[in-house]
């Protein structure tokens, strides 16, 4: 867990954990209710990170909070940076 409050976690997803319903993939229903914190339902997802995609994932904790970080998500205010590693690089042409 990187962050908690009355509004939102912010924990850390390793890569292989599938957060959304995907086919094939098994929800992460049971996973969530975990992190309820005293909360009546489970979190949910302010957004998504692919299965094979590590770092931060924001949820909120409630109906409220959700819809508040879903906004902020759509009009730029909160953003997601992605870093690889790689070695080596593009043969040359």
């Amino acid at each position: 867990m990187l962050h908690r409050d009355g509004l939102m976690l912010v924990i850390d997803k390793p890569a292989g954990l599938p957060v959304h319903r995907a086919p094939r993939a098994a929800p992460s229903g049971c996973v969530l209710r975990g992190l309820r914190f005293g909360c009546r339902g489970p979190p949910v997802l302010a957004h998504r990170l692919d299965k094979d995609t590590s770092g931060c994932l924001v949820l909120g904790r409630h109906r409220k909070a959700t819809a508040s970080l879903a906004c902020l998500f759509k009009h730029g205010k909160i953003g997601k940076t992605y870093w690889a590693v790689v070695e080596g690089g593009p043969a040359e042409a």
